[in-house]
């Protein structure tokens, strides 16, 4: 990428970062840098739907820079149509589907070029309340802002759009758009983009709404259209009804509280004096009418709300009255159906009460406080010491929902439905190295989620299913049992793999955890990267070094040049066979090679041959 397109892309995202209202002009001739495409297919060339075909039967294999040239020209005589995507249906864990649409991996390099270009004008003044699909932020991001920062609330509203991304209005986003892109060019891209359709049993469905789920600009289409959603929120909710200070006690509550001081005081000075026992009774008394009183005084003096979106998720939390939290929800309701032409479901928006219900966002169970009155002590850890902590009863609360992770495991077969450990007799033909790596990548991966939850330790059944359906899986593929399993490979089922000499060349076990201590502030945070804006990730993609234009890497040919790709060099129950052994070797999903070599590749003609045959100084290069 040269140092002038990255300071197009970067004065873009100044200008937008210091002027929300900045409108862009003569974007489109940015699809005219080659350079941008190059970047394009570097990003997206390891994902590994690239190698599922779309409706033209065409994968990402075979890409090359003369497809880039062909690429450029369409852009500049406007000849440029995306075709029909292949839609299929993907199962939910609810047991629903929902659709996705496959489209060829040209059309996803152009609308990666696209995102860029949205990425700069829309990233810097998207709010901060906005976690989905974001660079630097995600669903932990959204879940820690919970945790850090919701404390107090009475009231939460869970919103529910119905199918939002099927009913995303294609005017209304065009309009949204044209707010702040001055080039009908590149907007026609983008709108051939949505009208492009999908194909499904055969026959092509145009699209009047809604934006392809699986598209490359999906996501941040729909944040841009949901933008809007988050300035109303915040100018007409958040900064219309938060009002006062500090909050009231409530009177009652005082006049008991200081009844009771006074009481203690005089029986401290009256020593073991006989009235000191209706003292202490009526002390006894005060504290059982206190339970009943709140903590503060719901005048409408003192009001917060908070504001969560994850895509099409988000939650609203009111430290207020309840007809206020059903005044907010109505309003929203109405916004969305006005403005944006979406519908809020009012059977599934519900409005919970912080202290008593737990509200669902993101998959984790949340509520503000516990049923208890006043304080109560809590394990904790921090620098790895346990410790008890304090906590007043408007602690936010996190939970892993374990019921519901347990009825997952068993509609995938890992488990009975009553959470009894099963073995997976689809899994049973594979290695025993593969079977143990498939578990623990499901244990890894609700681990690593609710690495934060506050029952952290009841997470142990779902470590116990996954354990013993590994054992069983075992047991069943070698006629054997689960305690000779266990007495072979350990508690932690440990596989060694050996070669002909005997010596272990590959290790695995399940990543048994004997306590799962609470840990509170344990978000998966990684992307240090990220500053202000995305800057650092834009220069990161931007700087990207690109293989297309290098050499054959078997013949070292240096004219027409197209990459050779394979769906997965290590596949968990995949038999490698022909050039695969070979990528395989290399350690590399793709690898640039000439016309003539990619023809024999396909062709089967280097099948069975050793890597020292393809011994070259570029084969280092891929």
């Amino acid at each position: 990428m040269s140092a002038k397109d990255i300071n197009r892309l970067e004065r873009i995202r100044k200008l937008n970062s210091n002027d929300r209202n900045w409108v862009n002009r003569d974007l489109y001739r940015l699809l005219y840098r080659k350079d941008f495409y190059y970047i394009a297919y570097e990003f997206l060339k390891s994902g590994e739907g690239n190698m599922t075909a779309g409706s033209d039967g065409e994968t990402i294999d075979g890409f090359s820079a003369e497809k880039i040239e062909k690429l450029v020209n369409s852009m500049k005589d406007e000849s440029f149509c995306f075709k029909p995507a292949r839609r299929v249906e993907i199962p939910k864990a609810n047991g629903k589907t929902r659709p996705l649409g496959i489209a060829s991996p040209v059309e996803k390099v152009v609308q990666q070029v696209i995102l860029f270009i949205l990425e700069a004008i829309y990233e810097p003044t998207f709010s901060e309340r906005s976690h989905g699909f974001r660079a630097g932020k995600g669903c932990h991001t959204a879940l820690q802002e919970f945790r850090n920062k919701w404390s107090g609330v009475n009231w939460v509203i869970e919103g529910d759009i119905k199918g939002f991304f099927d009913n995303i209005s294609h005017k209304k986003l065009m309009d949204i758009l044209r707010e702040r892109i001055d080039d009908e060019r590149f907007l026609n891209l983008i709108r051939k983009a949505l009208n492009a359709g999908y194909i499904q049993f055969g026959k092509t469905v145009n699209a009047v709404v809604g934006t392809p789920q699986g598209s490359v600009v999906s996501p941040i289409l729909a944040n841009i259209y949901l933008d809007k959603f988050d300035r109303w929120v915040e100018n007409e909710v958040i900064n219309k009804y938060q009002t006062g200070e500090i909050k009231k006690v409530h009177p009652e509550r005082r006049k008991l509280q200081r009844r009771n001081l006074r009481l203690k005081q005089k029986m401290s000075s009256m020593g073991e004096h006989p009235d000191t026992k209706w003292m202490k009774a009526e002390i006894d008394e005060n504290i059982k009418k206190l339970k009943s009183i709140p903590n503060v005084l719901d005048d409408g003096s003192y009001i917060r709300i908070k504001y969560i979106r994850y895509a099409d998720d988000w939650i609203i939390g009111v430290n207020g009255s309840r007809a206020l939290a059903a005044e907010i929800r109505k309003r929203c309701a109405d916004y969305l159906k006005n403005e944006l032409e979406l519908e809020l479901s009012f059977e599934k928006t519900h409005i919970r009460h912080a202290k008593t219900e737990y509200a669902n966002f993101l998959g984790t169970f949340i509520k503000v406080g516990n049923d208890g009155e006043g304080k109560k002590a809590t394990l904790t850890s921090k620098k790895g010491h346990r410790f008890k902590k304090s906590v007043t009863g408007w602690h936010p609360n996190m939970v892993a929902p374990v019921h519901d992770i347990v009825k997952r495991l068993a509609n995938r077969g890992i488990c009975h439905p009553d959470g009894k450990p099963k073995s997976s007799a689809a899994w049973s033909n594979l290695d025993d190295i593969q079977i143990v790596e498939l578990y623990s990548s499901i244990w890894r991966g609700y681990l690593n989620y609710y690495s934060f939850v506050d029952n952290r330790s009841n997470l142990r059944r779902i470590q116990y299913i996954l354990q013993y359906g590994c054992a069983k899986t075992l047991a069943d593929k070698h006629r054997s049992s689960v305690r000779k399993i266990f007495k072979k490979h350990g508690f932690t089922l440990k596989i060694e793999v050996r070669n002909d000499k005997n010596e272990v060349i590959r290790v695995t076990q399940f990543p048994y955890h004997r306590s799962l201590i609470r840990q509170p502030n344990n978000f998966l945070i990684t992307d240090k990267t990220v500053n202000e804006g995305g800057r650092a990730f834009l220069h990161f993609k931007l700087r990207t070094r690109s293989k297309l234009d290098s050499p054959c890497c078997i013949c070292g040919e240096t004219e027409n040049i197209e990459m050779h790709h394979v769906r997965s060099i290590r596949k968990i129950g995949e038999k490698v066979k022909g050039f695969t052994k070979v990528m395989r070797a290399l350690n590399r999903k793709q690898i640039p090679v000439c016309r003539a070599c990619h023809v024999k590749i396909h062709s089967g003609k280097y099948d069975g041959i050793s890597l020292s045959k393809f011994a070259h100084p570029h084969i280092a290069m891929a």
